[in-house]
């Protein structure tokens, strides 16, 4: 595959995930199937990108800039909630580690247990609440996935810049205008209430 025509039907973040998520001690796999997975994949989290800005929209949800610090604070969360929060932390936790490793497939592996994690466990269980402006909710899920895109985008610069844009630029004062331009997350001890 040329890498032109490979650029323009995969696009390079898709790419980049493809050699990133594979063990280095072990062939590429490289091709138009594994991108199709690839971008399945990213479709779970872009879905709940989506999830996030259509009902907030709706509802007038307005994000804050401190909540990327340690989570939603000064609403009442629910254990889903702190479910969530836990399990953000230890998204942080584990690709860093990875990072440091350098092992980007486990940063790849991570990342995807936690947008499966996010869809099918805390937006399933949650949908209800964002129907009513649940303040909790919204806040939690906003600070798991602009976490989730702070940690991904070594391996997705242009897709992490670009939602981004949406979910923090665009919606909080003063905040900066690219991901690139805020530090990374420090990895916490999770809640283990």
């Amino acid at each position: 595959i040329s890498a032109d025509e490979a650029f323009e039907r995969m696009g390079a973040d898709v790419m980049r995930w493809q050699y990133c998520a594979q063990p280095p001690d072990r062939d590429l796999l490289f091709g138009y199937g594994p991108a199709h997975e690839i971008k399945r994949k990213l479709l779970t989290f872009w879905n709940s990108v989506g999830f996030l800005v259509r009902y907030g929209n709706i509802e007038g949800f307005r994000p804050t800039l401190a909540d990327l610090a340690a989570g939603p604070v000064g609403v009442e969360l629910r254990p889903l909630d702190r479910w969530l929060v836990t399990r953000t932390e230890k998204l942080v936790a584990e690709v860093t580690a990875a990072l440091e490793e350098q092992l980007t497939y486990r940063l790849i592996a991570a990342f995807e247990s936690f947008a499966d994690d996010l869809s099918n466990w805390y937006i399933r269980r949650s949908r209800r609440r964002f129907y009513a402006y649940d303040e909790a909710a919204f806040r939690t899920l906003w600070f798991a996935l602009v976490t989730g895109l702070r940690v991904i985008s070594p391996v997705m610069p242009f897709l992490a810049d670009h939602l981004w844009r949406n979910l923090v630029a665009d919606a909080c004062e003063g905040a900066p205008e690219s991901v690139f331009l805020v530090s990374w997350p420090e990895p916490r001890q999770p809640d283990q209430h």
